[in-house]
């Protein structure tokens, strides 16, 4: 296979799907808001909800209005996805193959004052956190995180974090 080389400034990483593999999780999760939220279909959700904001998928699949409720929904939807990970036989949240080889080669670069690659993730700060430490990936000193966003995809905002 021929090898193709990119020169680039810096680099910004998605989380799920990119660096981490949480589907396992996110699968347990949405099964157990099932038990709360009956008329729910996992499937379809699943099938839609990635690279949404918790607090999104929420309002528009479970039907949750009240911002404290919706907060609150949203923590414990993101614990479910680390304490359901494994049940079952399910594989847990891992790093996805490659990740690995390449953040050596740009672990270096990942702190102030000139940090050269950053995490730009849907999910809160809170899970982010534990699952790149679950899956055994550094965090950058450039980490955006749900909460630092007023709107979530597709209406995101640009951000200046230098």
């Amino acid at each position: 296979m021929p090898v193709t080389a990119f020169v680039v400034d810096a680099l910004l990483f998605d989380m799920d799907g990119t660096l981490v593999d949480s589907t396992a999780g996110v699968v347990g999760a949405w099964e157990l808001f099932r038990e709360k939220y009956p008329t729910i279909d996992v499937h379809n959700i699943l099938s839609s909800a990635h690279g949404i904001r918790t607090v999104d998928n929420l309002r528009s699949h479970c039907g949750i209005q009240d911002t404290d409720e919706l907060e609150r929904e949203a923590q414990r939807f993101e614990e479910a996805i680390v304490s359901t990970s494994k049940e079952g036989g399910r594989q847990g949240i891992i790093r996805l193959p490659g990740v690995a080889d390449a953040l050596v080669q740009i672990a270096a670069a990942r702190h102030h004052p000139n940090p050269v690659w950053a995490i730009c993730t849907s999910a809160t700060r809170t899970y982010a956190l534990s699952a790149l430490r679950i899956a055994g990936i550094p965090v950058p000193d450039v980490f955006v995180a749900a909460e630092d966003v007023k709107k979530g995809k597709p209406l995101c905002a640009r951000h200046d974090y230098s």
